[in-house]
Formats: C-alpha cells, structure tokens, sequence
C-alpha cells in the first residue's frame, strides 16, 4: 500500500511539473510589484490582500477625495490576467478597494517594451545595421523595462523570460553561439536584470560589453571550417514571461514589435577583402570625382593614383588631386615627413607610394596619395578633384592593405577628358546700342569662363566686354569678363550695350576655359558667337490726326535700344508747350496719353510734336529748364545746361518755328539723340447727321452722321420725337411717337467718325419728327427734320439745296465747295486740312481751311 502511494506521489508531482512549468515561479506578484500588459495566471494574492476589487484613478487625480475612474473585479486572486483589453490606456498604480475605500498599492501595470543594438566589443561601438570584421566579437545590448520580472518572489534562473534569436543568412536560428576559447554561451533564459544589458559583459554584471568575448565572428569547428559564413544575419529579442508575447500582440495579430519582441537588426560579418568603385568612369576635367573603399570595418587602407610617377605634377601633365580636409582621410604634410607615403606597395619591387606619383613643386606628391580609415560599416568615400591643368588621360586608382604577410587591395579606372565650352546670345543675335544682351552657355571644364570681344578698330587679340576698347591681356584674368559657372556647368553674363563707345557693326565673342587672349588660344576650350550692333531709332503716330476738344488722345510708338532713361515728348502749339516723360516696355513699345482735362485746354489749332530718343549715352542731350513750364531749351553742348532757344515768356519762339528749333537742336553733331515728328489737330467737338429723307409709319430705316469725337470712347445720345409733342388738355390721349438710345461711336475715315442709329416705325403716327443728337460725355448738339408718312402714301422727295460758301477775304490754297444738306438745320462736315511737317507752311493752309469753315458754319 506505501508503494503505491509513492508512485501515485511520484505521477502528481510529475504532473504538477508539466501542468505548472518553470515559468510559473515568475507569476508571484509582491504588494506593490510590477506587472505587464498581456501576462496572465499571475498570482496576486500579495498584491491586493483581501479586496475583491481593484481601482485606478487618472492621472493628476486625487486619489484620496475623487472617486475611482475605473474599477476591477478580481474573481481569481490566484490567477489574474492583465487582459490589454481591459488595462491598455488604464496603465499605472491600481489599489484595492472594498467598494468605498481605497486600500493599499495593489501593483503597477506596465506597457511593456523591449529593443535591441548589435555591439562590436572589439571595438566598443554601436555596428547595427552595420558590418563586423571576421575576428572581431560581438555582442547584443538589450533595453528594456521589464528587468523587475527576475526580482519576483521565488525567482530562480531557469525561469529568465528573455530570449536573444540570431538567424544566419541561409534561415538557420541559433540558441548559443561560440565565444572565446570556443565557449558556448546561450541566447536563451537570459536573465535582464536592468534597463541597459549587455549579453557578455567581463564581470558577469552585464553592466559594460566584453571587448575580447562574445560571438567570436572568426570561430572554427573541429575541423578548421569558419562556423560563421561572411554574410548577413538579423538578430531580435523576445519576452514571453507568463506568456505575454502570445497575449499582448499587434492590431493585426502580429508579435508586437517594440513591446514583447524588439525590431529586427542586421550585422553583416564582413571578410577581409577589400573593393573600390568609382561614381564615373568618365571625368570632365574640371569637375570631380570619387572612388568608394568597402573593407574591413573601422581598418586603414592605402589609396593612391597609380603609375604616375613619371609625370611631373606640373600644369597639364598632372594626374587627379585628392580633396583636403576629408573626415577619415590622412595625408602626409608637403614639407614632410612622408609617414604616409613611405608604405610600400605589393608588386612595386621596394617602391613607395610616394615614389609612384608625381614629384610635383607645390605639394611634393602629397596630393595624390592618402591613407583612408573605413566606417563601423566597413566602407568609406573619397573625393579627387581635376582642375584644368590635369592632363587628359585614363588613371588607375588603386587601393592596398596588408594584413600580416597578406596584401588585400583592388584598383578602378578612371578617364579624365578634355571639357568643351560653348556660347550663344539670346534672340536673333541682331541688337540695338543700349539694349542688354545676355551671352550664356556651357563650360564642363573649368569654373569659371573668359569672355572677350573682337571687331572692327578693337584691340586685335580681343578688348573687355565692359570696355572694347581696352585689351585683354594674356594669362592675366582680371583682364577679362568673367562668368561663373554653376553645378550644372551653364553660365550667363548680361552685356549692357549702353555708353560702350563703339559703332554700329558686327562683332565676335570670345567665351574661353581659361585667361587667354585670341593669340593663345591653342591650349584651351573655347567658342564664338557674332553679334550684330545696330543703331538704335524711334517710331511713334498718333491715335487720330484729328482730335476733338475733351477727347482722349495717344502717342505710340516703338525706342529701340532699350533706353532706360525712356523717351521724352514734346508738344508744341502755339503759345503752348507740353513736355513728359515716358518709360519703354519690355517690348520697345511705349504709349502716352493725352487726357481729356488736358485737350480740353488746348486751343482749337494744329500742335506738333517731337518725340526724342536718349541714344547711346542714355541721356537726353536736349532737355526743357523746367519739366512742368517750360521757359527755354537746354543743351549738352559746348557745356550741360547751355541755352539753346527760348521756349517760353517774352521773345519766345512758337507753334512750327519752336518745333524747327527743336529739331535742329538735336540734328546738332554734338548730340547723338535721335527723333521721330508728327502732327495732330484739335478742333471744336461736332456731330453732323445725314440727310434722312422722308418714310413711311411701320418702315424700318438708319439714321447716321458723323463726327469728329473719339471713336469707342464716346457715346452718342439719339432721340427721335414727333414734332406735334406737346401738353394735350385730359380730354386727349397724349400718346408720344419717337425713339431713343446710345449709340458708340464707330471709326470711320478721312479724320472723321461715324455713328449710326437704327429705328423701327411700325410705332410712329404720321408726322413731322425732330431727331436730336448730342454727347454723353461732351457738349455737342446736332438736330434735323424729317416726316414719316402713312403706309403706302408717296414719300415727297425733298429738294436739294446746293450752299456754294461766300468768297473770303484770306487766300486759300485752293476752292473749297461745300457738301449741299437738305435740312437747313444740319451743318456739313468740315473739310480736313492738310497735315504737314514741321517747316513746311501748316499754319497758312490751316489758317485758309478755317476761314473756309467759319463761312459756312455763319451761312447755315
């Protein structure tokens, strides 16, 4: 009987071991203890003593006057889980409660997190996601806030819930991997005891890394193969203490990275073999280039610009310089010692690496040679430079280490050309003195371009942009114009034209890779564009001949050249003179404006204008004393402010004779302005209306006229009333007959407008109708008669009155007969007189016309 109760014993001991594994002995939570999101079968016994209920409160609350923001049921004390549904965003201090008083600290739940770093010991230093030296060892550093666990109570080592994985490159997982003295150290039942834990440490606190154990990367089995392949392999830390990892996981069911598993790191165990690489096979010279090493991590190697000792290091017979100053890259002062430089390479029979470049005078080789420190990552980049004294040729960048007797290095071409330089001018390459030219194009082999100018009477090996007349001298840079030259390898230069003391004609540009006049051109790149220089010129015309008094009226024209000084008007008439200034577009264009205030002051009369171009020296050489009134005309010549003419006051010069002055002013050779004339009339406003005729009621029918107001800017008031409209007693019905509107005035021809207004008469009675025509904007006024008769009725033809104008007194230039009109009430337009140029007789053919005017207008 005592025999089978030992072997009854003996089976629920043996399955107590199964049903409650070791871990189990980590689910013991202390009053007050830690515990984590997601662990379950906790025993909290301790932890919430004899309350059925837990409480957390929020944050910031008070826990002893405010009332609970959560409260928990405990139903089994002895197997408690922290569900991440219940507890996640209710993290912190839970207390017992007894349904109204809080107790004691029950325990803290924690949102778990875990992290892991790959560690070179060998080197103390961070190489995750980097690469490791085979022979070097390595280590992992957790980090974490669940260190509390292994402080539980009954804690024993077998029960550590930390796990570090290392999985190779073909899939294999490791649970140990071999230290030093082919050790075997485990990845498995780790116990992390504190917030920064280091796997192999050299006291066993786990407080620092071991730098001489660890994953021994060189480790060799029994029968000399390495047990750890050149490659890569990802590495992560789990927690699954009271199963945790299998409970708290990802919105999408996933392990729960940076909680219960840490993110998954990379560390490439790299062998000591060595590549180098260039970012071009092909160089422009004057534009760099780089080579990049991947080695050994953190090891120094050899880099040098093979096979060039027999050059001399001098302007065009030089290899590619290495750049100063680079992190990680050494090199040897020029004075000396050659430390550096002294190594001696494999194969170079005793040579050095200083022996294997150029002696050069400046930098006694040192620029071409370097000893170059790796990254924890194993590679480094190098930048050389060319310049345009490297000589054009393919180069051999070679790269060396030696380890022991080994020599481990690799070598990369590289070809360095010759650049190319071009040039060309926006637009046609046809330009005005005075404009701005922009030159602009490519040079891929130096870093800044040359610029000169060739052409007729300059300097014969090239003159300044900014100055033709001045010479270039050869190898001498300030000289010349220069144009830096961008990343890209384009530049622009903007040539201003202006006050360059040179005529109109064609002219080369010289855009060059280096100071060299047109002589020296043979050991450089360089290209040409020919330019066209023409001598600038104005344009202008008046938006009408003729303008009404009040209208608005426009000078346009075209200044070539592009004067920034702009253009400057002047307006003369008699016992009037306006002067302005204005600006010219982008476009050469530029526009003035007489306002209607302002030909609304001007006496009825011709006026003539001159409008004047600042030429070559961007001045005007002819200027008024004073821009608003004028009083006298001022010139450049023999000094600034010379009085030319008066303008102004007593004795002053008017109308044709003030515009001839002027003219001749600046046709003086002492001036290089330049000038366009015209003309304009003003005259009183008027408004004639053709002759209508008689029509019939329910006809429809036009009635015009013409005018000499403004065109699109000027509207027309028509009305149409019956002539018998007037007050009726009540008895009557007072009805109206007529038509109004507005009409625009349209252009027309021969310097006068036209407007026209159409009436419907299906309306109007049979009666005599006034039609009255004035302006919206402008006093004029014109009427007329005409009858509409009934429907069917013989329209009367109304006679035709020829009006021949009485003889003047004054001479005109030739007989001048006026139009006949039907209706005595409508005055004929008046004939136009003829425009003419300055000096030529407008003011006695102006004078006649107006005679011939005034008669006919008295007459009608």
């Amino acid at each position: 009987m005592n025999a089978k109760l030992a072997v009854v014993m003996m089976v629920l001991v043996a399955l107590a071991i199964v049903a409650f594994p070791a871990s189990a002995a980590i689910n013991k939570i202390p009053a007050g203890g830690e515990v984590f999101l997601g662990e379950k079968s906790l025993d909290v016994s301790a932890a919430v003593g004899g309350s059925s209920q837990i409480a957390w409160w929020q944050p910031g609350t008070n826990t002893e006057t405010e009332q609970p923001a959560d409260i928990q049921q405990v139903t089994n004390a002895q197997s408690f889980y922290v569900s991440p549904d219940i507890f996640v965003g209710k993290t912190g201090n839970w207390y017992q409660w007894n349904g109204s008083i809080k107790g004691q600290l029950a325990f803290n739940i924690k949102e778990p997190s875990l992290n892991l770093k790959i560690w070179d010991g060998s080197v103390d230093e961070d190489v995750t996601g980097k690469a490791i030296p085979v022979g070097n060892y390595g280590n992992f550093v957790v980090e974490t806030n669940m260190q509390s666990i292994i402080t539980r109570p009954g804690y024993q080592p077998a029960d550590a819930p930390f796990k570090i994985k290392v999985k190779s490159a073909d899939g294999g997982v490791y649970t140990t991997l071999v230290g030093n003295n082919g050790k075997e150290i485990a990845l498995t039942q780790l116990s992390v005891n504190q917030q920064l834990w280091y796997w192999v440490s050299p006291d066993n606190k786990h407080t620092e890394p071991a730098t001489n154990d660890g994953w021994y990367t060189a480790a060799e089995d029994k029968y000399g193969n390495r047990m750890y392949k050149a490659g890569t392999y990802t590495v992560w830390a789990e927690c699954n203490a009271n199963s945790m990892k299998d409970q708290y996981t990802a919105p999408d069911g996933s392990d729960y990275t940076g909680k219960t598993i840490s993110a998954v790191k990379s560390v490439q165990i790299a062998t000591d073999q060595v590549k180098i690489e260039a970012n071009k096979d092909t160089v422009v010279r004057g534009n760099p280039f780089s080579v990049t090493i991947t080695g050994v991590p953190n090891a120094e190697y050899y880099v040098w610009a093979k096979g060039t000792g027999s050059m001399t290091g001098q302007p065009d017979d030089q290899p590619p310089m290495i750049l100063d100053a680079q992190v990680d890259v050494k090199q040897d002062a020029a004075a000396g010692p050659y430390e550096i430089g002294k190594y001696q390479y494999e194969g170079g029979a005793g040579k050095s690496i200083k022996q294997d470049v150029p002696d050069d005078p400046d930098y006694h080789g040192t620029k071409f040679y370097a000893l170059v420190k790796l990254n924890s990552s194993g590679t480094r980049t190098v930048e050389w430079k060319s310049s345009k004294d490297t000589k054009d040729k393919k180069y051999t960048i070679r790269v060396e280490r030696k380890s022991g007797s080994q020599y481990k290095s690799d070598e990369v071409d590289v070809k360095v050309e010759k650049g190319d330089v071009t040039i060309v001018a926006s637009g046609d390459q046809s330009y005005y003195l005075g404009e701005e030219v922009k030159l602009s194009g490519t040079n891929s082999e130096t870093d800044l371009t040359y610029l000169f100018i060739t052409g007729p009477n300059l300097p014969t090996n090239g003159g300044m942009l900014k100055s033709p007349r001045k010479e270039v001298n050869n190898d001498q840079a300030a000289s010349f114009d220069q144009a830096d030259v961008q990343d890209d390898d384009n530049y622009e230069f903007k040539w201003q034209t202006a006050n360059l003391e040179i005529d109109a004609g064609t002219y080369t540009v010289y855009a060059v890779s280096a100071p060299r006049d047109k002589s020296h051109l043979a050991d450089a790149q360089y290209d040409t564009v020919s330019l066209v220089i023409k001598k600038p010129y104005i344009q202008a015309t008046a938006s009408a001949s003729v303008v009404a008094k009040g209208d608005k009226m426009y000078l346009r024209g075209t200044a070539e050249g592009d004067p920034s000084a702009g253009i400057a008007i002047w307006i003369l008439g008699k016992n009037k003179v306006l002067y302005a200034t204005e600006s010219v577009n982008d476009d050469m264009s530029f526009e003035h404006e007489l306002k209607s205030a302002d030909t609304a002051n001007l006496y009825a009369g011709q006026y003539f204008v001159v409008i004047q171009h600042p030429m070559y020296n961007n001045e005007f050489d002819v200027y008024p004393d004073n821009p608003l009134e004028p009083q006298y005309v001022y010139g450049s010549y023999p000094t600034r402010n010379s009085q030319v003419f008066k303008l102004g006051g007593s004795g002053a010069l008017q109308g044709t004779d003030a515009a001839e002055a002027l003219v001749q002013a600046i046709n003086s050779a002492m001036v290089d302005d330049t000038y366009t004339k015209l003309q304009f009339l003003v005259e009183e406003p008027k408004v004639t209306i053709n002759p209508i005729g008689e029509q019939s009621v329910g006809s429809k029918f036009e009635i015009s006229g013409t005018t000499n107001l403004m065109y699109d800017d000027n509207d027309l008031l028509v009305e149409v009333t019956s002539s018998s409209f007037k007050p009726t007693d009540k008895s009557q019905s007072g009805e109206f007959s007529g038509a109004t509107g507005t009409v625009k005035v349209q252009q027309g021809t021969d310097g006068l407008n036209k407007w026209a207004f159409n009436v419907d008469a299906s309306t109007f009675k049979p009666d005599e109708y006034i039609v009255r025509v004035n302006g919206v904007t402008t006093d004029v006024v014109e009427t007329a008669l005409f009858n509409v008769v009934e429907a069917g009725a013989i329209p009367t033809v109304a006679p035709t009155v020829e009006q021949t104008p009485e003889a003047t007194p004054e001479p005109t230039p030739e007989p001048t007969t006026v139009p006949p009109t039907p209706e005595p009430t409508t005055v004929p337009p008046t004939p136009e007189p003829t425009q003419q140029s300055p000096g030529f007789g407008a003011l006695v053919a102006l004078a006649g016309l107006g005679a011939v005017a005034f008669l006919v207008m008295r007459r009608n």
